[in-house]
């Protein structure tokens, strides 16, 4: 089950200012499916963040 977080949410647990994560976004640093809108309000999916984040750190040997 996905755990839907705000973008605010998302911002205060990486501990990162919000127009850092929107370049990171931008840029394609972050993937595009774990966020999406409803209605102009941002939301991340927070299972599919973690599960990017295992990938990576796998990538990596971490």
């Amino acid at each position: 089950m996905n755990n839907l977080i705000t973008f605010n949410e998302f911002t205060k647990l990486l501990k990162a200012n919000p127009n850092t994560v929107k370049s990171w976004k931008r840029r394609g640093d972050l993937p595009p499916e774990i966020f999406f809108k409803i209605g102009g309000t941002l939301y991340v999916l927070e299972d599919k963040f973690n599960d990017w984040i295992t990938k990576q750190q796998a990538k990596i040997g971490a």
